[in-house]
């Protein structure tokens, strides 16, 4: 069992990390990870990019509420979990918007409660909560996402719907991952009890679109005009 939680750890953290970095240009903007709850590094890395989407896989944040289970073989009880709080600084570049924002993440839970003959059954609770907030001038949008006593895959997304920013913007996360089991049994004998939570895959999606230039809108009323012009001396000939 303890091997295959692992396995299923690593796979669960298995997003793209290649560039991993505190800073992520791109050309519609660039995003700044500027504070995290843990010791070391930041990073965040490209995930995946199209014209209209730019995935941004949360290396940090993914790292920190990974594999959290907690075990108990003798009747202690056994309490395990982690945390995670981190703000990222997003500037839009010129000619951009962003017009859209959703976290995709995957929680898992495992939950065993242990059985010992005629002794009551042991405990296995679990518990994954993922808050964020986009805070722009004049908007400010919560998004929170939990669960309690889950067992498998629980994917999950959290999205804004039709935005309309640029200049610069923060979104903040706020997450926590524990686990907590009590054998079963007594006098010296005793059922394992095993229960496990993590939060694992999670990317910030960015929607994006160009909008034309003071200079593009010149040349299009320009294009216009000329056009028109066209239009009336060729209806002045008929």
């Amino acid at each position: 069992m303890i091997r295959f939680l692992a396995a299923l750890a690593v796979l669960l953290a298995s997003v793209v990390t290649a560039h991993a970095a505190t800073t992520l240009t791109t050309a519609p903007f660039t995003i700044t990870y500027t504070n995290n709850s843990n010791t070391g590094e930041p990073d965040i890395s490209l995930a995946a990019q199209t014209p209209l989407t730019i995935s941004i896989s949360l290396d940090t944040l993914n790292r920190d509420l990974q594999y959290w289970p907690a075990i108990d073989q003798a009747g202690e009880g056994a309490v395990n979990g982690g945390g995670h709080a981190s703000l990222l600084e997003v500037d839009v570049h010129a000619g951009y918007r962003v017009t859209g924002i959703s976290v995709h993440a995957l929680g898992y839970g495992e939950l065993a409660p242990g059985q010992l003959g005629d002794y009551p059954p042991g405990t296995a609770t679990n518990h994954a909560a993922l808050d964020w907030t986009l805070t722009a001038p004049g908007t400010t949008l919560p998004f929170s996402w939990q669960l309690d006593n889950f067992q498998g895959l629980q994917p999950f997304a959290l999205a804004t719907g039709p935005l309309a920013l640029d200049g610069s913007f923060r979104l903040d996360f706020f997450a926590t991952v524990w686990a907590q089991a009590l054998a079963s049994g007594g006098d010296g004998s005793y059922a394992q009890s095993m229960a496990l939570a993590s939060i694992g895959n999670a990317i910030l999606n960015v929607q994006v679109a160009a909008i034309p230039e003071p200079a593009t809108y010149a040349m299009l009323a320009a294009g216009l005009v000329l056009l028109s012009g066209a239009a009336c001396r060729h209806r002045s000939r008929r």
